[in-house]
C-alpha cells in the first residue's frame, strides 16, 4: 500500500488546517436531547465556510446557525445543528474561531523565526 502524502500549505493560505471544530451527535430520549459520540479535528478557513453556510443538509428536519461565543470573534455564527428527518436524533458542528485565532498566530510567529532561522543558517 502506497502512504498518502498531504500537500502542505501555507500558514496564511486558506485551506491550512488550524482551527478546532467538535462534531457531537445526539438521540432523542424522552424529551432531551443526550449525547452519544463527540469527535475534534482541525479545519481549515474554507471547511469551517462550508460547515456554517446557509445551505442545510439533504433530507434533514431542520438546521439552525447560532453564535454561541458572542465576544470571542467576529464571525457571524459559530455551530451548526441538524435534526434527522425522523426527529430522533441530532448533529452539532462547533467551530472555535478563538482557539483558531491563537493556533494561527502561534503558527505565523513559528514560521517568522523559522525563516529569520534559516537565513542566518544560510549567510554563515
Amino acid at each position: 500500500m502506497i502512504p498518502i502524502r498531504k500537500k502542505k500549505h501555507s500558514v496564511y493560505s486558506s485551506q491550512h488546517r488550524h482551527i478546532p471544530m467538535t462534531k457531537t451527535d445526539y438521540v432523542k430520549k424522552g424529551s432531551k436531547w443526550v449525547p452519544i459520540h463527540t469527535e475534534s479535528e482541525l479545519v481549515s478557513r474554507e471547511q469551517a465556510g462550508w460547515i456554517l453556510g446557509n445551505a442545510g443538509l439533504p433530507f434533514e428536519r431542520s438546521h439552525r446557525l447560532e453564535k454561541r461565543d458572542r465576544y470571542g470573534h467576529s464571525h457571524p455564527y459559530d455551530t451548526f445543528s441538524s435534526i434527522s428527518p425522523d426527529g430522533k436524533s441530532k448533529t452539532k458542528w462547533s467551530v472555535d474561531f478563538a482557539a483558531g485565532e491563537r493556533n494561527f498566530s502561534k503558527l505565523v510567529r513559528k514560521s517568522y523565526y523559522d525563516r529569520q532561522r534559516y537565513k542566518k543558517k544560510k549567510g554563515k
